[in-house]
């Protein structure tokens, strides 16, 4: 535990000298590391499997620092492409407000070039880039009021299927749970259905709702591995140890769906509450749906208790109170 912490220590120190160095210069960090493209290399996975109150029971394969750093690379949001149908358009306004003000005090590339917000990619045919995480994180980026030059992320690369057909790419794809291929009204579509660019996301009222469940430890998502337990004190798995926390694929829609059955939830957004609209967002809608999300939260969180959700990952069978996070 000891040897993990101090590894990790050094990683950290290591990633604030290279925040560091690139707030220093106009566009330093773009010097540093490369542009995403086909000489990018695919990057190597450990297994993790340090007993802390992040890690759960089950090992899992995780990319260090020190890999992102070495064979990372940096891509504009426009040429991301989603694996996913739909974010919490809420949810993503809030850290798009967040971004903006890290831009305009001149911190944004320090905080994106930390390590948990570096962005996972598959290359696909074509040579496109697929996001498979982190897209409420690039729809926040693609949506703040920065300059578009500073619309970028950082990114590794970890499956390179580039000489696929596209039906055996999507169908892989699946396999490999990196996709979600869903709409917002539960329908199942394919791969070639997904929306093309980031700014074509479109808005899913219920994966914000589940987001305010998570962080009201309604289900207990398993904190990241290389968490210590120090770091970890506060989380929902620390403070509910004796629930089996989850780290299924694609948690929040999953508990998404368990939401759209819940009567309260479904006269809240009876008449739609959906703001898809991007650059710019619908603040005015946005707010109404806050404030409709705000009032079927307890009903969501009792749900989430009920015994009819025993079997979903994460479940949390003390019920109570939701707390409506803070929108900075």
């Amino acid at each position: 535990m000891h040897t993990i912490t101090r590894m990790l220590s050094v990683l950290l120190l290591g990633g604030l000298t290279v925040a560091a160095n690139a707030s220093s210069g106009r566009d330093g960090w773009q010097k540093r590391v490369p542009r995403c493209g086909p000489d990018t290399k695919v990057v190597k996975f450990i297994e993790y499997d340090e007993g802390t109150a992040a890690a759960g029971a089950t090992p899992v394969s995780i990319v260090t620092y020190k890999e992102k750093k070495k064979k990372g690379c940096w891509i504009d949001v426009q040429d991301l492409h989603p694996t996913q149908s739909a974010v919490g358009m809420g949810a993503a306004a809030c850290k798009s407000g967040k971004i903006t003000r890290k831009g305009q005090d001149g911190k944004l590339d320090e905080w994106l070039l930390e390590d948990n917000r570096w962005v996972p990619l598959v290359r696909g045919p074509g040579g496109r880039f697929y996001l498979t995480d982190h897209h409420h994180l690039s729809s926040a980026v693609y949506n703040a009021e920065i300059p578009d030059k500073q619309k970028k992320l950082y990114a590794y690369l970890i499956r390179d299927w580039s000489r696929m057909k596209e039906d055996a790419f999507w169908h892989r794809m699946e396999e490999e749970h990196l996709t979600w291929l869903k709409t917002p009204d539960g329908r199942t579509i394919s791969g070639k259905e997904l929306p093309s660019r980031i700014g074509r996301l479109q808005d899913d009222p219920l994966r914000t709702l589940s987001a305010w469940v998570r962080g009201s430890c309604g289900y207990v998502k398993c904190n990241p591995p290389g968490v210590t337990d120090d770091d970890a004190e506060g989380t929902c798995p620390a403070r509910y140890a004796d629930v089996a926390c989850a780290s299924a694929y694609f948690l929040e829609f999953t508990w998404a769906e368990h939401h759209a059955t819940v009567p309260e939830v479904q006269a809240a957004l009876a008449e739609g509450g959906a703001c898809s609209q991007q650059a710019p967002l619908d603040q005015e809608c946005l707010d109404r749906q806050r404030a409709k999300l705000a009032q079927a939260l307890p009903a969501a969180m009792a749900a989430a208790a009920a015994p009819a959700a025993r079997a979903k990952p994460g479940y949390n069978p003390k019920a109570h109170d939701g707390v409506v996070p803070p929108c900075e």
